[in-house]
Order: structure tokens, then C-alpha cells, then sequence
């Protein structure tokens, strides 16, 4: 099933339900700019779209899981976690658009100690703490002022300032995309099955439990299309929980 198989080797997790522009979008981006071997796993959640027809366009790499019915985001994210093997796993929103290197530079960071649990990219969330404005505003004002809008230009900027460097940070990491290595997950367990949207608050808390840390990696910008009243009310809720947790 798999063509690669090494010691920096990612299973891909991309949950989706219809969105067939973006998820195709997506799927174009990582075998286009993917810097380390990879198998992705898509678990269609009863599309009605043309999703359905994506193993007739995507044949490499890749597996397509069909469900019947809808499962949430965490039971899809366990049920891809299940069929991979690969030592690196990532989480990703099918609605992220991504540049060169993504998956190198995350991993090079989520591998610099053992104790980092997950590593996340900087994100284009204006409200969101994981925003690359955010970022620059309360934690890291060393990252520069972007005169484009251009994601691939953004992430060379940010690469010439901050090659394969990154930050511990507080709170949580927004799951629309995240990695972590393959034995940390094993050792602290699946992702709850019972959340709405992506279970970010409550794993994070448990990975720190678990004595992890969490990182951000600065030389890595991702754009998260998550403009939809749902996603807004989603990203209210993750916030809530962030502050909640923080504050402990």
C-alpha cells in the first residue's frame, strides 16, 4: 500500500466531508510541496459531492477511507491514525493551503527534544492566538511586517529569519494542522471520539499531562480558509478552552 517507508516518513490524516475543491486544493499541495516521504490517509465522511470520485484522480500515496456516515473529526483522525505506520503523524483541516517545506520544517523542530509532544505551523487566523499577526503582536515581534499576501513569498521570508527554528509556547495548538511523533500518541491515546469540531484543548491538555511540551514552528506558514459561521463559532469555543486552560 505504502511506496515509502523511512525513518522520517509521515502518515497524513485529512478528515473531509464534501469540499471537493478544497480537498483537492490540499491533496495537490502536499504531493507538490511535501519535503519528506508520506502516505495520506483521507477519510470521506459520507460525501455526496464529488469527493466520492477522488481515487479515480489520486492513485500514489494515498488511501481513501469511505464512511457511510458522518463520524466526528477526532473518531476520523483515530481511524486514519489506526492504518498508518509511519513514525510522524500529522493532522490536517482539508481547508489548509500549504508551501515548500511544510512537513520538514515542523518535523525538523518537533525533533529537536524528546520532550516536544506536537509541533504546529503559524496560521492566517486574524482572531486565532496561532495567527501569524497574533504571533508577532504578543510572543515574537521579531517576525516581519509581510508587504504580500503571497503564502510561498511568506514562507521564504520567514524561512531567511527563522530556518528551522521555533518556539515552546502555552495554552494550545489549533489542530487544522499538527504533528506529532507516532509513540507519543500511542502513549497517550486516541483522540476523543465524542467532540464536535477538532479535539485541540483537550488533547493538548493530556499531552502536557503526559510531561510534553508544545511547539511552534516560525519558519512555517500555513493558510486556514475557515470562514464558515460553524468554524467561527468552533474557533470561539477553542478559544474559550485556551483561556480556560492557560489561566490554570
Amino acid at each position: 500500500m505504502r511506496d515509502h517507508m523511512s525513518d522520517t516518513a509521515a502518515d497524513i490524516i485529512i478528515p473531509v466531508s464534501n469540499q471537493y475543491a478544497s480537498t483537492r486544493n490540499l491533496l495537490e499541495g502536499i504531493y507538490r510541496y511535501a519535503d519528506v516521504p508520506f502516505h495520506m490517509y483521507v477519510i470521506d465522511n459520507a460525501s455526496t459531492d464529488e469527493t466520492i470520485d477522488l481515487d479515480k484522480i489520486y492513485t500514489r500515496d494515498i488511501t481513501i477511507v469511505r464512511n457511510r456516515e458522518s463520524r466526528s473529526w477526532g473518531a476520523s483522525v483515530n481511524q486514519g491514525a489506526q492504518l498508518g505506520q509511519n513514525p510522524y503523524v500529522i493532522f490536517m483541516n482539508n481547508e489548509v493551503e500549504i508551501s515548500q517545506g511544510w512537513p520538514g520544517n515542523l518535523i525538523a523542530f518537533l525533533d529537536t527534544h524528546p520532550r516536544i509532544g506536537a509541533v504546529g505551523p503559524l496560521g492566517s487566523g486574524p482572531d486565532e492566538w496561532q495567527g501569524v499577526d497574533k504571533v508577532r503582536d504578543s510572543i515574537v515581534p521579531q517576525i516581519p511586517r509581510f508587504l504580500t499576501e503571497d503564502i510561498h513569498e511568506r514562507n521564504r521570508i520567514l524561512k531567511y529569519h527563522f530556518h528551522r527554528a521555533g518556539i515552546l509556547v502555552e495554552g494550545t495548538l489549533s489542530f487544522f494542522c499538527m504533528v506529532l511523533k507516532r509513540r507519543t500518541l500511542e502513549a497517550v491515546g486516541p483522540l476523543d471520539e465524542g467532540f464536535e469540531g477538532e479535539d485541540d484543548g483537550d488533547y493538548c491538555r493530556r499531552l502536557r499531562k503526559a510531561g510534553y511540551v508544545l511547539g511552534l514552528s516560525l519558519d512555517t506558514y500555513v493558510l486556514n480558509r475557515s470562514g464558515s459561521a460553524a468554524k467561527t463559532a468552533l474557533a470561539d469555543r477553542r478559544e474559550s478552552r485556551r483561556k480556560t486552560y492557560a489561566a490554570k
